[in-house]
């Protein structure tokens, strides 16, 4: 009965689930057992190591050279295989974290296995970054849910069949409105010669032509959109959404080999995947009020809960739901402009945070500024923008974006300040950094324009990360206070856990997973003047400027999709069960799948961050 029940667990998880019924057996048979109080030292670094040890109750702690916490290993974990198969001398230091019970298959057991199995000898050849990159493999190919799954494919696949209908730019706008008529189109591709100049809707025939009382003889060019964007063939269908939806446009020419074959439109992409996403974009667009934009953002958790069974990644649900985010602040904004009159002088409403770096989950808080123009006048214009600023938050909170815990609303005066206000801040958290101010100030460098007078915020983002590019201290500082989050290596059995009010003892996957990773891209970002906010990007670019090695940024993305990933699963469940979609998780709920590649994706995490301190964080020494 003891040798069934030992087969029967060491085969219920990787390596030995690979194993054959006989292979199973041998290693079954093989096992010895062994007791080990909490505290006491299982295997010393430095000396040898006869056995793989299977942690069966308990957990234990290892510690790279005695020293530097390496991993912390609950049931079902193995450690000790690295000196079996050097045939060195261990290197890290096992103690038992708890009272726990090992099974301990002997070397010459192991060895024999690892030759005769391939797939087991596999699970000790790969590091964590091969078996991260797997996990991700795995969940694209996991089957989606069969009414969601055309998200996935190209765009190609929704075009419609026929020749492309267009025009030239020296047809007058009643010989397009005739092409387009006796074509039976609501969209017209307008050439110049052999090149794409511009794209004409029925929509522009309305609001441009008729309802402005133009001229029909006039040239269709005048009332034409200039430079179309254009989207290749193989674009996924959910990418091409989210074009329109943070582009604010309704058709996009489709390219294959150099020539428009088609155009696919938001009524094409409705056909195909239903309504919930972009209505909930039309009816923000279009809502005549605060509370019904809250109603239509009341739709998102559906709508994201279908995006997650269809297996999209978490890149682009993140993207939609920030999308989603944009267009209520910029909706709530116009009805509050629309209520209290034109501004007195120019601005711009700046996001901050996830929503400016296109990466926001469910459940966000808000994060946002004015930055004013010139002629601004605290005196005589802060009246009307703080009855402004009070009706974008308070609308925005009834939307679902609740109040920002820290007050960065622009309700804060703090929040609302003219360009070279905004410029003396950065000076002053770059030139004099501190480390507590460093932990406030680091989410305005994440910081992107969504309404108003774009140009304030590009030229205030540009002159703040050329001040920090220029400020090796403040990158040092910046490096340190991101190497100093407390990655959780050892996430279950209540260890480096956070502790909430309602939940109890949980994994936090922002504050402990995600923003570790975004501490990281945004460190090499300001170190080398990279001004974009999205973390892809940032990562991306570092490893072209050689900021980063292009296998850590590789890496790094790796573990922030994965982390999302979990993240947006997580939210999925709590929709599907009625609660409020949150970013903490019970590790109890995890998968072993989960549970096991978290693990790897913290330690990549760890190892960056290590990275991080002694190169950056060296400034400061």
């Amino acid at each position: 009965m003891e040798l069934q029940e030992i087969r029967a667990f060491i085969g219920g998880a990787e390596p030995f689930s690979h194993l054959d019924g006989d292979q199973l057996s041998r290693a079954a048979r093989s096992i010895t057992i062994q007791y080990f109080r909490r505290g006491v030292v299982i295997v010393e670094a430095g000396t040898e190591n006869n056995w793989l040890s299977q942690v069966r109750s308990g957990a234990v702690e290892l510690m790279l050279g005695g020293t530097d916490l390496a991993a912390r290993l609950g049931e079902g974990d193995c450690f000790g295989y690295p000196s079996l198969i050097r045939n060195g001398p261990t290197q890290n230091r096992v103690v038992a974290l708890e009272d726990c019970l090992l099974y301990r298959v002997p070397k010459p057991v192991f060895l024999e296995l690892r030759t005769q199995n391939p797939a087991f000898a596999q699970f000790f050849n790969v590091n964590e970054s091969d078996r991260l990159h797997r996990a991700l493999e795995k969940l694209k190919v996991g089957a989606p849910d069969a009414q969601m799954a055309p998200v996935l494919a190209p765009v190609r696949q929704i075009l419609r069949r026929g020749d492309v209908v267009r025009a030239d730019v020296t047809h007058s706008i009643a010989a397009a409105a005739r092409i387009m008529a006796d074509q039976d189109v609501s969209t017209l591709l307008i050439y110049d010669g052999e090149g794409l100049a511009g794209i004409v809707t029925d929509k522009d025939l309305r609001r441009r032509v008729l309802g402005a009382g133009r001229d029909t003889a006039s040239p269709v060019s005048e009332v034409m959109t200039r430079n179309p964007r254009t989207v290749s063939a193989e674009l996924p269908i959910m990418t091409a959404l989210l074009m329109m939806l943070e582009l604010h446009i309704h058709h996009l020419p489709v390219v294959e080999d150099g020539r428009v074959i088609g155009v696919v439109g938001a009524s094409d992409l409705l056909a195909r995947m239903g309504s919930s996403t972009l209505q909930i974009a039309n009816r923000i667009r279009h809502a005549p009020s605060p509370a019904l934009v809250a109603q239509a953002t009341a739709q998102l958790p559906k709508a994201v809960l279908g995006l997650v069974a269809a297996g999209v990644d978490a890149d682009h649900v993140g993207r939609f739901v920030s999308s989603i985010g944009e267009q209520a602040h910029c909706r709530i904004l116009s009805l509050a402009e629309a209520e209290l009159g034109p501004p007195p002088v120019p601005y711009a409403l700046v996001a901050f945070g996830s929503l400016a770096r296109s990466e926001q989950a469910l459940g966000s808080d808000q994060d946002n500024g004015f930055v004013f123009g010139v002629g601004y006048d605290a005196a005589a214009h802060d009246g009307y923008f703080a009855a402004l600023a009070m009706r974008l938050c308070d609308g925005l909170n009834e939307a679902g974006y609740v109040y920002c815990p820290g007050n960065i609303m622009a309700s804060n005066p703090r929040q609302r300040l003219g360009l070279n206000e905004w410029r003396q801040n950065f000076s002053r958290w770059i030139t004099a950094p501190e480390p507590k101010a460093i932990l406030n100030c680091t989410i305005f460098f994440d910081m992107r324009a969504m309404a108003g007078d774009i140009g304030l915020v590009e030229a205030l983002r540009a002159d703040a990360f050329a001040m920090a590019k220029q400020n090796r201290i403040f990158q040092a500082f910046i490096a340190r206070s991101a190497a100093g989050a407390r990655v959780p290596l050892g996430f279950f059995r209540n260890l480096l856990l956070e502790h909430d009010a309602v939940e109890g003892d949980v994994l936090n996957l922002k504050t402990q997973a995600i923003a570790p990773i975004v501490d990281i891209a945004r460190a090499h970002a300001l170190a080398v003047g990279i001004t974009e906010a999205n973390t892809h990007e940032r990562l991306a670019q570092a490893a072209a400027s050689g900021s980063l090695s292009k296998d850590g940024a590789a890496d790094m993305r790796d573990c922030f999709e994965f982390l999302r990933d979990v993240r947006f699963r997580h939210q999925g469940q709590q929709i599907r069960a009625g609660q409020r979609p949150s970013n903490n998780l019970a590790p109890k709920n995890l998968s072993r799948f989960d549970r096991d590649h978290l693990r790897d994706a913290f330690k990549i995490i760890r190892g960056q961050l290590d990275h991080l301190r002694s190169g950056m964080g060296g400034g400061l020494t």
